[in-house]
């Protein structure tokens, strides 16, 4: 093994990559990991495979949709906004969207939605009974008046995790700010850290960019909804029929450029950055009854966790549905990225679940 720690990681993570790709895990990945050495952030980046199992090799660079890795980007900006003092978190969604007046989905708090405690049911396939055209303003009112009347149980009782509780905490914070939800995250995270570039909502890009990342892009499934196979488009049905922007998916991203969120979600827990107070990321990570959902995170569940074995209690991170997680340890000051494209060319495809855990923990034992 290598003599630094960089060495270690980086020949570790690569082997275990690469049996990723060979055991049709996924086609390919990028997985970056990022540490303190000497005081100061280093990172780690390691590939294998392809974008297709014969298309082009994966680049340190190559974008992948980041499916769920959504949410705690956009919990974070309403943090930022509530810390502004320009968002209440206790604010009842129909207090803001008329769309979901009169649903039971309605009387949920933001902070509900975004702790996944709304009682809303955990999916529900709304884009295949859109009554207009797909992406426009009218199938999102649609969309949201439906989402708040997929009911499971009351507002503030059990834990049920929810896509719908995030399409409609999206639009909250949208609504509130008086902008479109991408403009929110891109003025509130992704262009505070830098990484506007590398971390975007597909749906928004003007038609010249969109290209460039179709051609660059992990592709996820091939619909049949839509009857091809998705690339450089959002993989989630409902966020496609809301226009390719949401609360719940949407953002595409490189590695680096999660892991750079990672970093700064640890700056902060450690109270070393003013991108968030250290008491709102500490709030927003406290236990809650009922299960690990926090706000806008996961935490470190009981065996067996993706988080694999060797994370410490406190770490903290998230999965998305496409192959791709977050995982940050505050005890090492470590963050660990996966991104990979498991759902190509089939969702079916679930081996992501065995080998996530064994990623991690291969990981960390090279770093420690």
């Amino acid at each position: 093994m290598g003599r630094t720690p960089k060495d270690r990681i980086q020949r570790e993570a690569t082997r275990l990559l690469e049996a990723g790709v060979a055991g049709q895990v996924f086609p390919g990945a990028v997985a970056c990991i990022g540490y303190v050495e000497g005081g100061r952030p280093a990172f780690v980046t390691a590939v294998a495979g392809r974008l297709t199992r014969d298309g082009t090799a994966v680049r340190r660079d190559s974008p992948y949709d980041l499916a769920s890795l959504t949410k705690p980007v956009v919990a974070v900006a309403a943090l930022r906004l509530n810390v502004a003092g320009s968002l209440a978190l206790d604010v009842r969604a129909d207090s803001i969207l008329a769309d979901v007046r009169g649903g039971p989905g309605g009387s949920a708090t933001l902070e509900q939605l975004l702790t996944h405690r709304s009682g809303l049911a955990a999916w529900g396939g709304l884009y295949l009974d859109v009554p207009h055209e797909i992406g426009t303003a009218a199938a999102r009112r649609w969309i949201l008046s439906e989402a708040s009347r997929r009911m499971e149980t009351a507002p503030g009782g059990k834990v049920i995790y929810s896509d719908l509780g995030y399409i409609i905490a999206g639009e909250v914070i949208a609504r509130a700010a008086g902008e479109t939800l991408d403009r929110v995250v891109e003025a509130q995270v992704t262009e505070p850290l830098g990484i506007s570039d590398a971390m975007y909502f597909a749906g928004v890009l003007p038609s010249d960019r969109r290209a460039d990342l179709a051609r660059r892009a992990a592709p996820t499934e091939r619909c049949d909804w839509r009857g091809r196979v998705v690339c450089g488009e959002v993989h989630d049905e409902n966020c496609a029929a809301l226009g390719g922007v949401s609360g719940h998916a949407g953002l595409f991203g490189t590695a680096a450029a999660v892991a750079a969120f990672g970093r700064a979600m640890l700056e902060c827990f450690g109270g070393r950055s003013e991108f968030l107070p250290k008491e709102t990321i500490e709030t927003a990570l406290a236990e809650r009854p009922g299960g690990s959902h926090r706000f806008g995170f996961d935490m470190k569940s009981g065996e067996p966790s993706a988080a694999g074995r060797r994370m410490s209690a406190t770490s903290f991170g998230h999965l998305g549905f496409t192959g791709t997680s977050l995982w940050c340890d505050p005890e090492r000051e470590l963050v660990v990225v996966l991104l990979t494209n498991r759902v190509h060319p089939s969702r079916a495809n679930e081996k992501i679940k065995g080998f996530r855990p064994a990623f991690h923990d291969g990981v960390l034992a090279a770093y420690d």
